[in-house]
């Protein structure tokens, strides 16, 4: 019985099917190109500023939860206490932060992505 054998990789500089048709030297020259840096950048500047801060809210809540045991036993509502409510601030300040990264994708992301998109298959094109 016969094997099945993987396909061979393109020759070196050679155009992809798996980069859209693009060889590697092009995909590799977008990672210069002004528009591809513009859409790091932007991507940047909402995902560090944002993990750093949830991260510092989680630490909070780890941090009072283990040292300040007498502060998050405080009741707030019946039998709610305050790391309760921390807990579930938790989950909701995750779904904040998804919708808040949908949006500003849709705004700041997607339209730079579409360039650098719309840039590759236009050198695609030509080639």
């Amino acid at each position: 019985m016969a094997t099945k054998q993987p396909p061979e990789p393109p020759a070196e500089g050679a155009a992809s099917p798996a980069n859209g048709g693009l060889s590697e030297a092009d995909v590799v020259a977008m990672h210069s190109d002004p528009r591809f840096l513009l859409l790091k950048q932007r991507l940047y500047r909402f995902i560090f500023p944002m993990s750093l801060a949830f991260m510092v809210w989680y630490l909070l809540y780890v941090l009072m939860s283990a040292f300040a045991r007498d502060l998050m036993s405080t009741p707030v509502l019946g039998q709610f206490n305050l790391a309760l409510v921390f807990g579930v601030l938790q989950f909701v300040t995750t779904f904040g932060i998804a919708i808040l990264y949908s949006s500003y994708s849709r705004k700041n992301l997607d339209p730079a992505a579409a360039d650098v998109r719309k840039a590759l298959e236009e050198k695609a094109a030509d080639e």
